[in-house]
């Protein structure tokens, strides 16, 4: 009878075990990723010196979104650098800065101030929705790039 019992027992834990462990499982969420195609412009909302910068394409994003902001973060190692972290404000939860995608018509300006390869103009130039595909033609002709030797890339 106490040998019954026990197994029962043993069984019983043993269930809701499984159970437990199928429910924390299913609650771990794996972030969506997503990887960059084109540079994007970066601009922060705080006291910089310059007023934009660039994200460049091969960038891994990661979903950071909830029901009212649609964000993502980016990792990165640092090497050379290293920053004293405090404690940010419980009354301030997050302070992203802005990004956006880079249309044709902004290379010339942003040239400028920031060094791109050919192979981030082609990607903006490629992934430009606003422009159609004779302005884009020219566009790569203005700026000297082959496309066929970043197609196969």
């Amino acid at each position: 009878m106490k040998k019954n019992l026990l197994i029962t027992i043993l069984i019983l834990l043993l269930i809701i075990q499984s159970l437990l462990n199928y429910y924390l499982w299913n609650r771990i969420k794996t972030p969506e990723i997503h990887i960059l195609e084109k540079p994007l412009r970066i601009a922060s909302n705080f006291d910089n010196s310059a007023p934009y910068t660039m994200l460049p394409a091969g960038t891994v994003l990661y979903d950071d979104s909830d029901s009212l902001n649609r964000r993502v973060m980016v990792y990165f190692n640092l090497q050379g650098v290293d920053f004293k972290f405090e404690e940010q404000d419980p009354e301030i939860s997050k302070q992203p800065s802005e990004v956006r995608s880079i249309r044709s018509t902004e290379l010339s300006d942003i040239l400028k101030t920031i060094p791109l390869t050919k192979k981030d103009i082609y990607f903006i130039i490629k992934h430009d929705e606003s422009i159609n595909e004779s302005v884009r033609s020219i566009l790569f002709k203005k700026y000297k790039i082959d496309p066929s030797e970043y197609e196969n890339n």
